[in-house]
C-alpha cells in the first residue's frame, strides 16, 4: 500500500475531517462525494497561492472539468482525517491539469487519487485564456505528470 510521504515542494496540502453527510449505507464515502473533498482542497490551492476562486467568478470565468479519472485504492469513514496534496501536472493557454492524492492521516496510506482537466471558460461557456495572475499563482506548482 502506498504510504504517505512528504510532498513535492511545489504541492499543496489540505487537511479535512470527514462528516458524517458524506457517508453511504455502506459506512464509507460515497465514491460521487470523493470529488467534494478534491474540489474543496483546489479552492484552498488557488486562495492560498493568491488567486481564489472568487477572482475567476469575478471576472465571469469559471474552470470547468472536461475530463476526471479517479482510482479508489481503500474507504475512508466517517470523521477520517485526511489530506490531499494537490499538484499541477499540465499547465497550457487555456487549461490546467491537477493531480490529486487523498491520505489517510492516521496511517499515512494512500486511499484516493484522481486526474482533473479543467478548461477556462466564461459564463457564456466560450473558452478563454487563462488570467495571467492564475497562470502565475499556478506555474510554481507545475511537476511532471505521475507514471
Amino acid at each position: 500500500m502506498d504510504r504517505l510521504s512528504p510532498p513535492l515542494a511545489p504541492g499543496h496540502r489540505f487537511c479535512w475531517q470527514v462528516p458524517l453527510y458524506e457517508i453511504d449505507m455502506g459506512q464509507a464515502v460515497y465514491h460521487g462525494n470523493y470529488y467534494h473533498f478534491f474540489e474543496m482542497a483546489r479552492e484552498a490551492l488557488l486562495r492560498d497561492q493568491g488567486f481564489g476562486y472568487a477572482e475567476l467568478v469575478a471576472r465571469e470565468m469559471h474552470l470547468a472539468v472536461v475530463e476526471a479519472r479517479c482510482r479508489y485504492r481503500q474507504p475512508v469513514r466517517y470523521q477520517d482525517a485526511i489530506e490531499i496534496y494537490t499538484t499541477v501536472t499540465a499547465l497550457k493557454s487555456r487549461s490546467v491539469t491537477f493531480h490529486q492524492q487523498l491520505f489517510l492521516s492516521a496511517s499515512g496510506q494512500l486511499a484516493t487519487e484522481v486526474h482533473l482537466a479543467t478548461v477556462c471558460i466564461t459564463f457564456a461557456g466560450k473558452p478563454v485564456a487563462l488570467p495571467p495572475e492564475l497562470r502565475a499563482c499556478l506555474t510554481p506548482l507545475l511537476v511532471p505528470a505521475p507514471a
